[in-house]
């Protein structure tokens, strides 16, 4: 397994800034328990930093969490329009009928102030904070100083104990380096050492001193006698109630959603009632995985999932009050005045809710009109051309005479 100590890759800027507002966390919460305490690592200092920072980044996104929820709302709303649109170019795929299908469809998104890609799109934005406030977590060396100081002091010591130093250490059962083991990968090592490795490697290294600096990693990292470091595992401890909460807590929030968004169950189409199933047993089966992923994972990992979902419960439960206790007609206009400052900005005109539909139906009628002269225009040609095969010889001078009258005729009878 590749350990790496801070994240590389695009998502490497996201989170190097994550990392900044985690060490600044940490240290506040270690300046101030050092007010109470000469010893701050008896305080459970990386615990506490998890969920504040959980909370702090939970809050950043808040305002594209309300806009997602806010397009869920609404979707339950348009859906059935959508589904009238569908099932009435259901057969057709002629190009009129298409475009005015695209058409409407169009102009109910716009009528609520929203867009096809609007709950997708706040989603991509979100998803590499997500990534990237998780990595912070699981390489907590790479962004927290006090942290780095201490497991590299260690790691420093155990490379100038002698050239056999990655002998004796590979020689411990689950600690596989060797000569040319970075320092940031021997960093990781350590701070992931359970107290009982770590007195194997006290026993390996005997005549080196040490210091407390492995109870300093141990006591930041123990809350309420669970190490985060180490991974509950499948065994009977205290740590499990870590992958019990954080599988519970996922189920509440999962619950939330679902109360929140079976709305307009009863008129889905059969696609939609299958996938909206599909959904069910996803939404069913992702807290017992999270639940068994958090036994093998360190239980730092665990406290993060149940932080933000009791965060999203809460943040939830007051996104649901505010959406219920607004009106629809009023979210409606909201989108639509946040939409018109944008066309304002364009300058375009503004639109209103009364004629949004109407805007965009009009040129596709046009073109319906169109099409409709054209056939008639065709239909007009076929009966000219019956007419002058059945009532005179082809070529002679009475057919085409025969076509010029009833030409004149049916101008005539259309004006």
């Amino acid at each position: 397994m590749i350990l790496l100590t801070t994240q590389t890759g695009f998502l490497k800027p996201i989170a190097w800034l994550l990392g900044q507002i985690f060490n600044g966390l940490f240290n506040l919460i270690y300046n101030i328990a050092g007010w109470f305490t000469e010893e701050p690592y008896h305080v459970p200092i990386i615990g506490i930093s998890v969920i504040l920072f959980t909370i702090i980044v939970r809050l950043i996104l808040l305002p594209m969490t309300i806009k997602q929820q806010k397009f869920s709302k609404l979707s339950g709303l348009m859906n059935p329009e959508l589904q009238e649109i569908q099932a009435k170019y259901k057969d057709k795929r002629d190009q009129v009928s298409m475009m005015n299908m695209q058409a409407e469809t169009k102009a109910v998104y716009e009528k609520y102030g929203t867009s096809p890609t609007g709950g997708c799109l706040t989603m991509l934005i979100q998803l590499p904070i997500m990534f990237a406030l998780y990595r912070v977590i699981y390489k907590i060396p790479g962004y927290v100083t006090k942290i780095r100081e201490l497991c590299g002091g260690i790691a420093d010591k155990i490379t100038g104990s002698g050239d056999d130093w990655a002998t004796k250490l590979d020689a411990i059962k689950g600690i596989s380096v060797s000569a040319s083991t970075g320092r940031a990968t021997l960093i990781d090592k350590i701070y992931n050492l359970s107290p009982e490795k770590w007195s194997e490697v006290q026993n390996a290294f005997s005549s080196v001193d040490f210091g407390n600096a492995y109870d300093q990693i141990h006591g930041y990292n123990n809350l309420f006698g669970i190490s985060l470091t180490q991974a509950p595992g499948w065994r009977l401890s205290w740590a499990l109630i870590i992958p019990i909460l954080a599988g519970l807590t996922q189920w509440l929030s999962v619950k939330l959603m679902e109360n929140k968004n079976n709305v307009n169950v009863g008129s889905q189409n059969d696609q939609q009632a299958g996938m909206a199933s599909s959904m069910k047993v996803m939404n069913t089966i992702m807290p017992i995985l999270s639940a068994v992923f958090c036994v093998s994972f360190a239980s730092c990992i665990g406290l993060y999932w149940i932080a933000s979902s009791v965060v999203q419960i809460v943040v939830q439960l007051v996104i649901n009050k505010k959406m219920n206790d607004k009106d629809v007609d009023e979210i409606v206009k909201e989108n639509i005045e946040k939409a018109n400052i944008k066309r304002a900005k364009k300058g375009l005109p503004p639109v209103k809710i009364s004629n949004v539909t109407s805007k965009y139906v009009e040129q596709v009628h046009k073109m319906e009109a169109r099409e409709n002269r054209k056939e008639e225009r065709d239909k007009e040609i076929k009966e000219s051309t019956s007419y002058y095969n059945t009532s005179a010889k082809p070529g002679s001078l009475a057919a085409k005479a025969n076509m010029v009258k009833m030409f004149n005729e049916k101008n005539n009878n259309s004006k």
